[in-house]
């Protein structure tokens, strides 16, 4: 599977799951991740507690349901890599053009390498091309 064939043409929910480094887990709804590589995907994060784990502890998953495929989406294992809070970068990859009120916090871009890829339900492991 190409991640981002794949997520090009689905819609659906995605939910982002952290800890801390006292294994404190988060959980936190989050758009589609930006492909950035066969295997590295960056997500636009706020100065939240999922962007506070993730310094503490780089492991992550992700998890996105397909709204059109009853029972379909893949689950993404995630490890951080760095972040840039470059407003050009983050700007040409926003897919949201307004703020929420309250919302003019500074944003960063969080980059993961993908470890693992499963399919929603089960253990199937979807291998990346």
């Amino acid at each position: 599977m190409k991640l981002q064939d794949y997520f090009s043409d689905k819609a659906g929910v995605g939910v982002i799951s952290t800890s801390n480094k006292k294994g404190e887990v988060n959980s936190a709804v989050y758009a589609k991740p930006h492909i950035t590589g066969k295997d590295t995907v960056a997500f636009i994060m706020r100065d939240r507690l999922t962007r506070a784990n993730v310094q503490e502890n780089p492991k992550a998953s992700y998890l996105f349901i397909e709204h059109d495929h009853g029972i379909g989406g893949v689950r993404l294992y995630l490890t951080m890599t760095g972040e840039t809070q470059d407003k050009d970068t983050i700007a040409a990859l926003s897919r949201r053009t307004s703020t929420v009120e309250g919302e003019e916090s500074a944003r960063f871009l969080v980059s993961f390498t993908v470890d693992k890829v499963l399919a929603l339900i089960g253990g199937d492991e979807i291998e990346l091309q």
